[in-house]
Order: structure tokens, then C-alpha cells, then sequence
């Protein structure tokens, strides 16, 4: 059984609403209080528990709307085969996707929803003084500025809302500029690193701990030394948040898994990951829809349930063929090709399809969207990489990458069954270290993020789609970047927001 455990919260439809709405919120297993609202719940501790778990189930969707449906589609991971037909997906993966898309206005809505819950919470906790009121908000301030960074990744200047507002004065708030957005992020993060603990009481598993602040602070400094801040300093910062959180690996903290099979199994949840999105079967809403969204078919001896069929898709050559090592166990983990029954030990030949996130054999769900393994928001094996990452950009250009950076990285590979990196220059560790990381998290909504601060994904994403035989009908360039704002957004306050440039 999971420790933390989300119940289902109303949501925001659109930035007006999201601001200015009330939310109901409930703990499972504690008994729900109907017609909750803003104004006379949050009366005690307890309530106000409550309000943060509801921040952590504004994270369920996150998996499905933000790392599936626009990263890893917007990357060279995945081949969309519908290519004569209207999907979202497939705008997305192709770059035709317009301010009407509605995965689009999903997904912003989905991150605002999560940004209202935290600001909700920090603002009806200020009369309490409580033991754990720090915590509180610095778990709040946490998951905020988790969905701030997808927003600034894929919107670029988006409207920083650090309390709640009202319906008219949520119209305007400005678009603040992209290095403002990270600015706030940092300040969260750095606030939910000194307030959180290093660990709770099993029952309180699963919550945000000062090390996955001090793990996505990192990240975000990484990022901003990259594209599109290029700002030099964050390096340094990055890597002392980074080299911290990589000397705390511990059996009873986080670790990198043995096996990498191990790390998608319910047993292991919250074992070996430094942060992780909690989900339960059981028909309640809770379960998770990863398993059912990136796969095509099912034999009953794998699970009951059929995945989504309708997502037309296919791993891309360049990981199902032979540029990705049969010999790496991470592709067997995370990749089939053929069905083979446990019992008969028959082989049925299938279409290949994503299964890393499908424990085989399971019993669990009571549905095809109540998969009960968690999905991993930061890894400790991401950590290890981008700490490497750091290590090789501190030397000199020409100069060979560090010997703790290829330790760092031939641990993971050994793991995986692959030979260690030798010697090698800044450079070509640069590169190495860019496949391994798309080897290492295919389908766990990484690799488009990779490509846009590494500043490789115009032209990785040109050439895939020539080898594809996707005919995208004009030249990628810098504004296909970052999404439009969507449509229902800008006709909140017609003439206030632009629209990021290159649509309409």
C-alpha cells in the first residue's frame, strides 16, 4: 500500500478560473467532508494536511499531459503513423500543432491547476504556527516551481502567480520575462530545501524531501546554463546542489537500482527514486495511465486491460534498431517487439511498442487506466548524469572529459550491461552523454527537455523526421522551441498577452 495517497480535486478550467476558484480536498482513508470550500475549510492541522495532499494529486495528470503528450511526442522517440489524420499527438510530434490544440490548453491548465493549489495553501496557512507549517509550505513551494519549470520550458515567458488572485486581477498579470520565471523557481526550491526534511515516517512516504529540492534546483540551474539563458553562472550552482544530493545516496534514501527493471516494479516505489508521482489501484481515480498510454497491445497473460490503440504509434528506428545496443538490458526493459506466453512459451510477433512502465502479469488494476507503479519525476540516476554533465562543462574546450564523470556514467552503464567509456575529449562525452540519458529515460518525458537546453533539438529533430519520411513542408527553427499560448487563454483579455512568435 502506498503512504501518501491523493484523492481526486474539482479543477480550474482556464487561467481566470484558476485563480479564483475553491477546491475540494480529502485524504483517502480519512473521511471526506462534502461541499468543501476555500472559505470554511483549513481549520487545523489536519485540513490543512489535506490541502497539501491535494497539491501532490494535482500531480497525477503529469505524467500523461505534460511527459507523454508533449515531450516525449515533440521528440525523436516516438514515430506517430498517423500521419493522414487530425491528432494532437501527431500535430505535436510534427510540429503543426496551433494555439487550438486542446492537449495544448490541457496540459497549461493542468500546471496552473497545481500552481492555485500551492498558492491556495500558503495563503490560508499564515494564521498557523504549528510544528510542521514550514514543511507544509515548503512542499507547496516545491510542487509549484515543478510546474513552473515545465511551464517555462515549454511556454517560455509565462504569468508568475505567487498568491491567489481574484478573476479581474488575474487578467492582468503580465507574461513575466523568461529569467523571471526561473528566478521564482529557484527561490521556491531554495525555500523547500532548507524547510523540507531528509526523510519522513514510512506513512508520510512519498512526499518532497529537502533532497528532491536540492535535485530539481539542480536541474533548473543546468537548464538555465543552457538554452535559452545560456547564463554562464548557473553552472557552479548547479553543481553544488548536484554533487550534494549525489553524495547522499544511501540504502535508505535513494540509490541507483541494481537492476533497471527493478526500478519500475510496485515493490520498488520509493526506494531507489529521489521523487516520484504516487499511484494506487483500485478503481478510485487514483491509478496511473502510463502503462495504457504508451502501449498497443496486450495478451491477458501481461494485463486484462487493452491500451489505448487510438495513439497510432511506434518506437522511433533510431531506439528499436541497431544504434541502441541489444546488448544494453534497458532496451529489452523498455521496448517489445514480440509476445511470448509464460505458460506455452509460444512467440507471437508484434507491433513494437513501449512496456517499461507495464509489470507483466499484474492483477492490480480494476480498469485499463489503474496502473499501480509510481512514475519517476527525478531519478537518481538523473542526477548522477547531470552532475557528470557538470563535471565534463567545467573543463577546458579541447581538454579531455574528467575521470569522475566517466566513473559516474560507467557505473550506470556496467549496470546496464554495456562496456565503461574510455578516455575521451569534452566533446565526445558531451555527445555520450546525451545518448545514455535518452537511453536511460526513453518515455519518461526527458529527452525533447534535453535537446532544447543541450541546443541540439533543430537539428536532431530536422534530420529524424528525414529519416522518418516526415515531410514537415518547411525548415525547423527557433520559434518551434516553445508552444503557442493557447487560444482560450489569450481571449481571457483579447490584446494583453502576444502570442510567442511564429503563431497565430
Amino acid at each position: 500500500m502506498k503512504a501518501l495517497k491523493y484523492l481526486a480535486c474539482a479543477t480550474g478550467l482556464a487561467l481566470s478560473t484558476l485563480f479564483a476558484t475553491s477546491c475540494k480536498e480529502s485524504l483517502l482513508e480519512i473521511q471526506p467532508i462534502a461541499n468543501n470550500t476555500a472559505d470554511t475549510f483549513y481549520k487545523d492541522e489536519s485540513q490543512l494536511n489535506q490541502a497539501v495532499v491535494a497539491i501532490y494529486n494535482g500531480c497525477l495528470s503529469l505524467p500523461q499531459t505534460s511527459s507523454w503528450n508533449m515531450s516525449e511526442f515533440r521528440s525523436d522517440n516516438i514515430n506517430p503513423l498517423s500521419q493522414g489524420v487530425q491528432r494532437d499527438f501527431s500535430d505535436i510530434s510534427n510540429f503543426r500543432a496551433t494555439s487550438q490544440t486542446s492537449q495544448i490548453q490541457t496540459t497549461w491548465s493542468d500546471l496552473f491547476e497545481i500552481v492555485y493549489r500551492a498558492n491556495i495553501l500558503q495563503e490560508k496557512i499564515q494564521p498557523f504556527n504549528f510544528t510542521r507549517v514550514n514543511q507544509f509550505v515548503g512542499e507547496a513551494r516545491f510542487l509549484r516551481a515543478l510546474a513552473y519549470f515545465d511551464l517555462v520550458r515549454y511556454w517560455g515567458p509565462v504569468p508568475v502567480a505567487d498568491h491567489v488572485y481574484g478573476i479581474e486581477d488575474s487578467k492582468r498579470i503580465p507574461r513575466a520575462p523568461i529569467a523571471d520565471v526561473y528566478q521564482f523557481i529557484v527561490n521556491d526550491l531554495k525555500f523547500a530545501a532548507e524547510n523540507l526534511p531528509a526523510s519522513y515516517a514510512t506513512t508520510d512516504k512519498g512526499r518532497a524531501t529537502k533532497w528532491a529540492a536540492k535535485a530539481l534546483l539542480g536541474k533548473v540551474y543546468l537548464t538555465m546554463y543552457g538554452y535559452p539563458l545560456r547564463d554562464a553562472s548557473a553552472l557552479l550552482l548547479a553543481k553544488q546542489q548536484l554533487l550534494e544530493v549525489y553524495a547522499a545516496e544511501s540504502a535508505t534514501t535513494f540509490s541507483m537500482a541494481p537492476s533497471f527493471p527493478d526500478l519500475f516494479k510496485t515493490a520498488n516505489d520509493n526506494r531507489y527514486a529521489v521523487f516520484e508521482i504516487q499511484y494506487i489501484s483500485g478503481g478510485t481515480g487514483l491509478g496511473s495511465t502510463v502503462p495504457y498510454d504508451q502501449g498497443n497491445t496486450f495478451p491477458t497473460f501481461w494485463s486484462a486491460y487493452a491500451p489505448n490503440t487510438a495513439n497510432d504509434i511506434v518506437p522511433s528506428p533510431g531506439l528499436f534498431g541497431a544504434s541502441w545496443p541489444k546488448a544494453d538490458r534497458r532496451k529489452a526493459a523498455t521496448i517489445d517487439s514480440v509476445i511470448r506466453n509464460p505458460t506455452t512459451g509460444v512467440i507471437v510477433p508484434g507491433r513494437p511498442q513501449f512496456t517499461k512502465f507495464l509489470e507483466k502479469g499484474t492483477t492490480a488494476p480494476q480498469n485499463n487506466r489503474d496502473y499501480p507503479n509510481n512514475f519517476p519525476i527525478l531519478r537518481f540516476e538523473d542526477v548522477m548524469l547531470l552532475y557528470a554533465e557538470v563535471l565534463n562543462e567545467e573543463v577546458a574546450d579541447g581538454a579531455n572529459a574528467p575521470a569522475l564523470a566517466l566513473t559516474i556514467i560507467n557505473r550506470i552503464r556496467v549496470r546496464s550491461g554495456i562496456a565503461p567509456l574510455t578516455t575521451m575529449t569534452k566533446t565526445a562525452f558531451r555527445a555520450a552523454i546525451l545518448r545514455e540519458r535518452r537511453w536511460e529515460f526513453v518515455v519518461e518525458g526527458q529527452r525533447w527537455f534535453d535537446l532544447v537546453r543541450t541546443g541540439n533539438a533543430i537539428a536532431v529533430l530536422t534530420q529524424y523526421k528525414i529519416d522518418t519520411a516526415v515531410p514537415l513542408g518547411r525548415t525547423l527553427d527557433e520559434h518551434d522551441l516553445l508552444f503557442p499560448i493557447p487560444l482560450l487563454e489569450l481571449r481571457i483579455n483579447p490584446g494583453f498577452w502576444e502570442q510567442n512568435p511564429g503563431y497565430n
